[in-house]
């Protein structure tokens, strides 16, 4: 009789799918060295984003003049980018004067002048179906 019942209830208890992972493509564009590597940030909502957060994942991609890609699969949800190329393969942006001497862009390409943007300006929704943004770096 128990196996019965667990029988039963095993079959009329829902089974939840698991969430399928959506690619999200991220072209950058005007590059204007074939030098160092493009690095992308992938962020998660956080506060103090870009500085005080850590990405969910980086892709470092080979620069080339004009534009590159790259591939992520991420679970549906709020996302920003922060990009920048790293001319010289310090991995890190070089700094004047706390202002960037490398070129960078965000999602949504935001330029803020005196500040680091906002997560919700760079804010990307990322659904069920596949996306693709552009970033420009300058």
């Amino acid at each position: 009789m128990l196996i019965f019942l667990s029988l039963i209830h095993l079959l009329t208890t829902p089974i939840n799918p698991p969430v399928r992972k959506t690619l999200f493509t991220v072209e950058v564009h005007n590059i204007q060295a074939a030098t160092g590597t493009v690095q992308i940030g992938l962020f998660k909502p956080c506060d103090g984003f870009p500085d005080k957060c850590k990405p969910a994942e980086s892709k470092h991609v080979t620069a080339v003049k004009g534009s590159v890609k790259a591939i992520f699969e991420v679970d549906p949800g709020e996302y920003a980018l922060a990009v920048f190329h790293d001319v010289n393969s310090n991995g890190k942006i070089d700094m004047r004067l706390f202002v960037p001497r490398e070129p960078y862009g965000f999602s949504n390409n935001i330029r803020p002048r005196f500040s680091a943007p906002k997560f919700a300006d760079c804010r990307v929704q990322i659904g069920h179906t596949p996306k693709t943004v552009t970033i420009r770096v300058e």
